[in-house]
């Protein structure tokens, strides 16, 4: 039909949900580390991170108590402590302290 027009595509990226953003975007320094607390364990691109950060950015994905004891390959640590590649970092609240201060 002559007086038929196309529709042109708009085709545009639009960011996903809120939250943490890329979260392969990982420092400079590079490298993978995998971080767990209860159920939930990844591997993620953390190394070069300070355990806190890692704390505060995967909080809510893996579901990360503010209150547990960072653990790297079976040692404590804190919050200040750099993460390197294919360590093992996990959160952990020992038992029977439910409700403990």
């Amino acid at each position: 039909m002559p007086n038929e027009r196309k529709r042109q595509r708009r085709e545009e990226t639009l960011p996903g949900p809120g939250g943490l953003g890329d979260v392969f975007a990982g420092p400079e320094a590079g490298g993978s580390a995998t971080v767990c607390h209860g159920p939930y364990s990844e591997r993620l691109p953390v190394a070069g991170m300070a355990v806190g950060e890692i704390r505060r950015r995967f909080s809510d994905r893996l579901d990360i108590d503010p209150g547990s004891q960072a653990v790297i390959d079976g040692n404590e640590v804190d919050d200040n402590t750099v993460l390197q590649s294919d360590q093992l970092l996990a959160f952990i609240r020992q038992a029977g302290e439910k409700g403990a201060e």
